[in-house]
């Protein structure tokens, strides 16, 4: 999928529990020269190795890397690192970036930063989601998703699934933990690394319907674990206000339950647009310039427990 928003910066949001190994992917990343000209949100300096590869420092929050990426550290709430980043970019006092990745604390909700980078009017105005990827730890995903409401979260989130230490877990553990995996979100993609080992193109494009691969049915998962996915059939060419309106109206409804919504309709001026939603929180639709006609009119609701209402995205009002 190609995202009509083509001058907003693309950012993906990089999830995972305690000791799954999102700092080792990252620092895989940040030493990779097909990863230049991007920029990275992350928690301290200290989780990323970068000592042998540092170039400059702008500022006590941000560095520049020898492979020309951007290290930004938060030391306060994301939204003001995404703000003094683009500020910074504007004023000429860091390089440009094509690409922001921004990575998680492992006892993080996701969806709370989501709605942020989403719902907040600089932040809007200047990135847009490209996707979430979750890193599951391969030797201890199954007990994280027994024992943790934050681990079952980031996996349902997703939009890849990113199973790390996958050489030291057995073919049948990795066969289980897939299962598991595929049952909490059956719309995500799933993939194997070793060692941070992921290629950059492992992060990019993770909200993307243009993948081999055909939409599960409708009936999604069974909220087994507390959190499932189901997807959704939109009536095809409705007015985009009218059905903007209508998404609304059922996040506001299921009262908080919903941890992401995303659709992607054809409305009646021939657009594809794309619609969020996080909590009881709709945000503006952004145009779409293609997408398989697969993953047309259709919604994934993600939610703590089965959605409520749903006839406001199947049934026209």
């Amino acid at each position: 999928m190609r995202n009509g928003s083509n001058s907003k910066i693309p950012v993906t949001l990089i999830t995972g529990f305690l000791g799954a190994g999102k700092s080792t992917l990252l620092n895989a990343l940040l030493r990779d020269s097909r990863f230049a000209g991007s920029a990275v949100l992350v928690n301290e300096f200290g989780d990323i190795g970068i000592d042998g590869a540092l170039v400059q420092g702008v500022d006590e929050t941000v560095v520049t890397l020898s492979t020309g990426c951007i290290c930004c550290a938060m030391r306060g709430e994301m939204i003001t690192a995404l703000r003094d980043l683009h500020f910074k970019r504007v004023r000429g006092e860091i390089d440009e970036f094509q690409r922001l990745v921004i990575e998680t604390t492992g006892l993080a909700d996701p969806a709370p930063i989501l709605a942020t980078l989403l719902g907040d009017p600089i932040a809007a105005t200047v990135y847009r989601l490209d996707g979430i990827v979750a890193v599951v730890d391969g030797d201890h995903g199954d007990a994280h998703r027994d024992g943790r409401a934050e681990a079952r979260s980031q996996a349902a989130i997703a939009d890849r699934l990113l199973i790390s230490k996958a050489d030291r877990a057995t073919p049948e553990d990795l066969a289980r933990l897939r299962a598991r995996l595929a049952d909490i979100n059956p719309f995500a993609e799933i993939r194997h690394m070793t060692l941070g080992d992921a290629p950059p193109e492992a992060l990019v494009g993770a909200f993307d319907p243009d993948r081999n691969r055909e939409p599960p049915p409708a009936s999604g998962s069974d909220h087994r674990d507390g959190i499932g996915s189901v997807g959704f059939s939109l009536p095809p060419n409705q007015p985009r206000a009218a059905l903007a309106s209508r998404i609304a109206l059922f996040l506001m409804l299921n009262g908080g339950r919903i941890l992401r919504f995303k659709a992607i309709a054809r409305c009646d001026d021939g657009q594809l647009w794309a619609f969020h939603g996080v909590r009881h929180v709709a945000y503006p639709a952004e145009p779409v310039d293609d997408c398989p006609k697969s993953y047309e009119n259709r919604a994934v609701v993600i939610s703590e427990a089965p959605p409520e209402h749903p006839q406001l995205l199947t049934e026209l009002g």
